[in-house]
């Protein structure tokens, strides 16, 4: 890799946590939670309905409120963000909260995930993959750390269809600065196949904005 795309790239991580660290303490009563990160939470909620509680990631977890509620329902749950401020709101929600898994919540980034390879049941990513500028490295490293039989669930802005290159590919990409990458469906499913993921599926759901759930798992 050539060093201008490596400074691109750390550029783009710095813009992103200069905005989550600055938007860590209303980020749980903005707007955005009732019309984009509610529903997206319900659908990782209601894809993991049937799976047997076990060792699950979260990536991006943001102030924790997935983290929170997949907890509650027995999961052992491991909780990553590369924003420091967002990592201390979730970690004072968890240890606030009634939960019936564990939960450890830490800082770090998504391509260099600071886990054992095959060591988890479950890896989601919820309205953050937008962010990473090594899209494809991420989904390698979440394959890692998954155990024969693991699943990952990934929801991000679905931008294949008019209303959603609208609001992603115009809107939120030109106030984001240019520096985020919502993938369409099938660059989605294309980079989980790469990276060995079997029984590819993808959910497509309409709140205020649409938004794509793509779903794999790793070869038993």
């Amino acid at each position: 890799m050539s060093v201008e795309p490596t400074r691109r790239a750390s550029r783009f991580k710095r813009k992103a946590h200069r905005q989550f660290s600055a938007w860590a303490e209303t980020y749980d009563g903005h707007w955005l939670n009732y019309f984009l990160f509610e529903p997206s939470h319900a659908l990782l909620l209601k894809e993991l309905r049937e799976v047997a509680p076990g060792r699950a990631l979260d990536i991006g977890c943001g102030t924790g409120e997935f983290v929170a509620r997949l907890a509650g329902r027995g999961w052992e749950v491991f909780a990553l963000d590369l924003c420091e401020p967002m990592v201390r709101q979730a970690r004072v929600k968890a240890a606030g909260a009634s939960v019936g898994g564990a939960v450890s919540v830490t800082v770090g980034d998504s391509e260099h995930l600071p886990f054992a390879s095959g060591s988890l049941d479950a890896v989601t990513c919820a309205n953050s993959f937008h962010h990473y500028p090594h899209q494809a490295k991420v989904v390698g490293e979440m394959y890692r750390v998954l155990r024969p039989g693991g699943r990952l669930l990934l929801l991000d802005g679905w931008p294949d269809q008019f209303m959603g290159r609208i609001v992603f590919d115009f809107i939120i990409t030109r106030v984001e600065g240019g520096s985020v990458w919502h993938r369409e469906s099938h660059d989605m499913r294309a980079m989980f196949e790469d990276a060995g993921f079997c029984n590819v599926t993808q959910r497509r759901t309409y709140s205020l904005f649409p938004i794509l759930l793509t779903i794999g798992l790793v070869p038993a």
